[in-house]
């Protein structure tokens, strides 16, 4: 119960704190609101969607990809005790994902990257995830892959809207965190 507890506490932290820094930063900082971010948008919603979804499918390939390389096992390992020990099961899944593609892209593609451009802004994104570890060469290069795998949430962001990169960010997570709880418990 504690776990639960622990993800639950954790993904009302990235959606409501990182979010919330996020949509604070907008209205004092920024000459756009939460409104027009959403709607006034370069590509519709269901185009938005499109173009994320699409995206997801892409990148969440190559991610996948490169987690089943042997280099990378303990990074896998890793991830897949942390599903273990946490009792992560699919709702906890969509709700960390969903979190986390809110909170995180509102932040970082909504506030930060107009202020530090696509790639700085996704290289703080990646570095404050901790994937850019110059001690652990495998987590190093996958770090890398992520680097830009979140510099595409910025052209996303620029290109079609936020909510392709909040819908692309979503997807990678649900398909990452399934991928790494099958590798926690292959017989489920």
């Amino acid at each position: 119960m504690e776990s639960k507890r622990f993800i639950y506490f954790a993904g009302f932290i990235t959606l409501f704190g990182l979010g919330g820094v996020g949509v604070l930063l907008l209205y004092f900082f920024h000459d756009l609101t939460l409104s027009n971010l959403f709607c006034d948008a370069p590509q519709n919603t269901f185009l938005q969607l499109g173009i994320g979804i699409l995206y997801a499918i892409i990148s969440s390939g190559i991610l996948i990809y490169l987690l089943q390389k042997k280099m990378l096992d303990a990074t896998r390992y890793f991830f897949a005790r942390l599903m273990k020990k946490y009792t992560i099961d699919v709702n906890d899944i969509l709700f960390l994902s969903f979190c986390a593609g809110v909170g995180e892209e509102l932040l970082f593609r909504g506030t930060i990257q107009p202020w530090l451009g696509i790639w700085l802004t996704a290289l703080l994104f990646i570095f404050l995830h901790g994937y850019l570890n110059p001690k652990d060469k495998p987590l190093f290069i996958y770090g890398t892959v992520l680097l830009i795998v979140s510099a595409g949430f910025g052209y996303l962001m620029q290109a079609s809207g936020i909510i392709a990169a909040i819908t692309s960010h979503f997807i990678i997570d649900v398909v990452l965190m399934l991928y790494l709880k099958r590798s926690a418990f292959p017989n489920v």
